[in-house]
């Protein structure tokens, strides 16, 4: 694989921050500016790829659309260097998958909060008619006492209208296959409960240590999203409460309809709600 640039346009690539499939992100120097910023970039095999221009354009487009603390802000599109690029705020903080390798005990005081933020955020995307549909620990940037930023909005769409809802159109399934909700893989119309779906698989992996399904092929893991009885997350983790477990179960029903309504309704039932019958730390 070529490498990234050092410099793009005003931009002074410093150290990069994450990878994607088709895409790195750097934090950077704005020399015309002096502020460091994150820079997520086409890599040079894919700078050519129309589709890759397109999905950088729709995640500004999304991101202007919103105004959120607990979501990542995106300024600006640039080609300078030869390379497609989105100049965006940079939040110095690992992501909650790399967090949770390093032991679900360690995220335990700060559990509440990060969650109840990461809700409200998802809240905030539902009421200006998106739904985020990759929400997963890899999209969500958290800092030593919680404070969060939900990032990647590549691939949000537009919640369906009620003729979409009515005819049951079928779309692309898209989504990553450990926190995918089952209207998802078959391609129903979405809307903000597919998203209460993958939040809910990542509570339980930040307090599991793990997703709720793991499988050796992507079709069996698809599959148990579509048809496996959710573990209970007690049995990975025997401080989690009761009324956790519940709620997961709930967020992780088969049918939308079975699911919390809205992310507000979800957040609700957070309020007071322990997680953990004990937190260490």
């Amino acid at each position: 694989m070529a490498k990234i640039p050092e410099h793009l346009g005003s931009l002074t690539l410093s150290r990069q921050v994450g990878m994607g499939r088709h895409c790195q992100v750097w934090e950077a120097l704005d020399t015309a500016s002096g502020q460091r910023v994150a820079v997520k970039v086409v890599v040079p095999e894919k700078a050519g790829d129309a589709g890759q221009r397109r999905l950088l354009r729709h995640e500004l487009a999304v991101a202007r659309g919103l105004d959120h603390p607990a979501i990542i802000r995106i300024d600006t599109f640039s080609l300078a260097g030869g390379l497609p690029h989105l100049i965006m705020e940079l939040y110095p903080h690992a992501n909650l998958k790399k967090q949770i390798a390093a032991g679900v005990d360690e995220i335990a005081p700060r559990l509440h909060r990060i969650v109840t933020q990461l809700a409200w955020a998802l809240d905030h995307m539902h009421g200006r008619g998106w739904v985020h549909r990759d929400v997963k620990p890899d999209n969500v940037l958290a800092s030593a006492d919680g404070e969060v930023k939900l990032i990647d909005l590549a691939i949000a769409a537009r919640t369906p209208g009620l003729l979409r809802r009515l005819l049951g159109s079928r779309g692309p399934a898209q989504g990553s296959p450990s926190y995918i909700a089952p209207e998802q893989i078959r391609g129903l119309p979405i809307d903000p409960r597919s998203d209460i779906y993958s939040l809910g698989c990542t509570l339980f992996e930040l307090l599991a240590g793990m997703p709720p399904y793991t499988a050796s092929t992507t079709e069996d893991l698809l599959q148990k999203h579509l048809s496996a009885t959710p573990p209970a997350v007690e049995a990975f983790n025997r401080n989690a409460t009761a009324s956790v477990s519940k709620l997961i179960r709930q967020m992780l029903a088969k049918k939308p309809a079975d699911r919390p309504p809205t992310m507000k309704a979800v957040v609700q039932q957070i309020g007071a709600m322990k997680f953990l019958n004990r937190v260490v730390g």
